[in-house]
């Protein structure tokens, strides 16, 4: 939750993301909008890096990014990369691993001129998520007050006028652990 960035790398297999990173990402479900969302990833940054032999980085790097923004975060940034060779790094060419390597190194140079004191944006498309998942937990909590996912909304003040990615309000928030 403190964490300025975060990392999420995976290669491919199968035209997916590895299998401890799916059962990480499950693990974390509850954590998606629909559910009990940390109000912290609503400002948070991330990266995906992939790498195949062929086709499928892009792919394994969605598995990633739909969960990353079904948590709350807009700020996401994918490099796949498609090694077409060998997979140790000594046996790659050097011309691929210099492009490789150059993209990281443009992408880290970015990443340090960011003020990461200030939140990442709320992007529409997250916005729009929350607002149908809003609508969704209002009238869950109409029928169901106690149910654990309205009463962790509803102590947040989601249901009401706070937003997650509304840091000065933040501060006033409950939760309901």
């Amino acid at each position: 939750m403190d964490a300025d960035l975060l990392v999420f790398t995976s290669p491919a297999y199968v035209f997916h993301t590895t299998g401890a990173m799916k059962v990480l990402l499950d693990h974390l479900g509850y954590r998606w909008i629909p559910h009990r969302p940390a109000k912290e990833m609503f400002g948070k940054r991330a990266i995906i890096i992939t790498q195949c032999l062929g086709a499928g980085g892009k792919s394994a790097a969605k598995d990633i990014e739909d969960s990353l923004s079904w948590w709350g975060i807009s700020d996401i940034k994918v490099f796949s990369f498609k090694l077409m060779s060998n997979i140790v790094w000594d046996r790659i060419p050097e011309k691929k691993r210099d492009q490789m390597t150059s993209r990281l190194i443009d992408a880290a140079g970015k990443l340090k001129r960011t003020d990461f004191t200030r939140p990442a944006r709320t992007c529409l498309k997250v916005k729009f998520k929350f607002y149908i998942i809003r609508k969704m937990q209002a009238g869950i909590g109409k029928d169901n007050p106690e149910y654990y996912d309205y009463k962790y909304w509803k102590s947040n003040g989601w249901i009401d006028r706070n937003r997650p990615w509304r840091r000065e309000k933040m501060a006033r928030c409950e939760s309901v652990w």
